[in-house]
């Protein structure tokens, strides 16, 4: 006894919607959701004003101006290459 039931089309044609919408989502995430900003973050640009201000030289730099390089190059929002003189052993790690 062979008992197939058969699938109305109303119900395959949904079945297909959510397969379509749930594979459409997976590739907007994978090409689009995940990028990253191109605009240069407000750490990038004060840093490049100092940098600019300085010439990389960070002896020149506020005590809080040192503080906030510091963090950029913690976060990598620039190479530690950049500033002469930097000593990374005063700053606090961040967490």
């Amino acid at each position: 006894m062979n008992m197939k039931k058969e699938v109305s089309p109303s119900v395959a044609i949904a079945v297909i919607a959510i397969a379509v919408l749930i594979a459409g989502f997976f590739l907007y995430r994978a090409f689009v959701g995940n990028r990253p900003s191109t605009a240069p973050s407000q750490m990038g640009l004060k840093v490049n004003e100092l940098v600019n201000r300085t010439g990389g030289d960070a002896r020149l730099l506020t005590p809080e101006e040192r503080k906030l390089v510091v963090e950029a190059i913690q976060k990598r929002v620039i190479p530690p290459g950049i500033f002469r003189n930097l000593d990374m052993t005063q700053a606090n790690p961040i967490n």
